[in-house]
């Protein structure tokens, strides 16, 4: 069972890169709370019962392991998960535009598989879309309300992981 170890190594490497509060500031039942708010800004992947919520950014290599890893394991993970996530910018990545082009995309999650997964270049285009702002700062708020402070920041049953 490779791919328990694989994603454990993913989520223990992730803290190298760890900033702010280096802690979740919600209690499991106020993030699950606070998720539902925002439930319908993400881009969702599976069809399974259990939830899990993904904090990433699409230049980020631990978050681009990770997604990788969901889609290597995609029968299994999308038939069990139902895995929801939201694109949150590492200030020192500067994915803003990136995210932007992504959300504006026809098919966001088509458009994210192949920059993340597949490792595609893409020509960036200057989005204003007041929506997709709204949705980038929404996404923001509620991050920091909970401490999301590295990517991927991985949520399952209320609990950072």
């Amino acid at each position: 069972m490779l791919f328990p170890k694989v994603l454990l190594l993913l989520f223990s490497l992730s803290f190298l890169f760890c900033t702010e509060s280096n802690k979740q500031l919600t209690t499991p039942q106020e993030t699950l709370a606070l998720l539902k708010e925002i439930k319908s800004e993400a881009i969702v992947l599976g069809s399974g019962e259990k939830e899990i919520y993904s904090f990433i950014d699409p230049y980020c290599s631990m978050s681009k392991m990770y997604l990788k890893q969901l889609y290597k394991n995609k029968k299994r993970m999308f038939k069990k998960y139902k895995v929801y996530l939201y694109l949150y910018e590492l200030k020192r990545k500067n994915s803003a535009q990136m995210i932007k082009n992504i959300y504006s995309a026809d098919n966001s999650l088509l458009m994210l598989k192949e920059v993340m997964v597949n490792g595609e270049s893409v020509e960036l285009e200057e989005v204003d879309d007041i929506q997709i702002d709204e949705k980038m700062a929404k996404i923001e708020t509620f991050s920091k309300k909970i401490g999301v402070f590295k990517r991927p920041f991985i949520i399952s049953n209320g609990k950072a992981k």
